[in-house]
């Protein structure tokens, strides 16, 4: 199916048969949460920002009726290193293994409204947003707080 997410894992697995009949994509981020809640050993993949916005009421509203998972990297193969849940710290330094990239390609051949979206999205402003919504911004550092017991 078309779903990004789905082609996500394919490419970062580097599966080359189909998926299994139990495992396939619904048409919304939205569904992925409502078909988790309604199944208590399913796994969904979801962008991170449709969770980690601490302002929004939806975000509060996913987190009441889903788990979100720590994941490790392949040299947690032996059950003996660390995991990582998808928070913008650990996507920031990469410890989180499940990220992609979030491009801006623009066409016109001028300074037109594309090119301007592109400069904000790019400038303090545009980075800022990004940081709200839980993204992590291309141009702004992100502050990481240890706390110790």
């Amino acid at each position: 199916n078309k779903s990004c997410n789905t082609r996500f894992i394919r490419e970062k697995f580097e599966l080359k048969k189909d998926f299994p009949d139990n495992c396939f994509a619904v048409k919304s981020n939205s569904q992925v949460i409502s078909f988790v809640e309604q199944n208590k050993n399913a796994i969904g993949i979801i962008s991170v920002n449709w969770i980690s916005d601490k302002n929004d009421s939806i975000s509060h509203e996913f987190l009441k009726k889903i788990k979100v998972v720590s994941i490790g990297d392949e040299a947690n193969t032996d059950g003996t290193g660390s995991f990582y849940k998808p928070y913008q710290g650990n996507i920031a330094d990469g410890s989180y293994p499940l990220i992609r990239n979030v491009y801006i390609i623009n066409r016109e051949t001028f300074s037109g409204l594309g090119s301007g979206f592109a400069a904000f999205v790019a400038g303090e402003k545009g980075q800022r947003i990004l940081l709200k919504s839980g993204l992590v911004p291309a141009t702004m550092p992100i502050r990481l707080v240890q706390i110790k017991k």
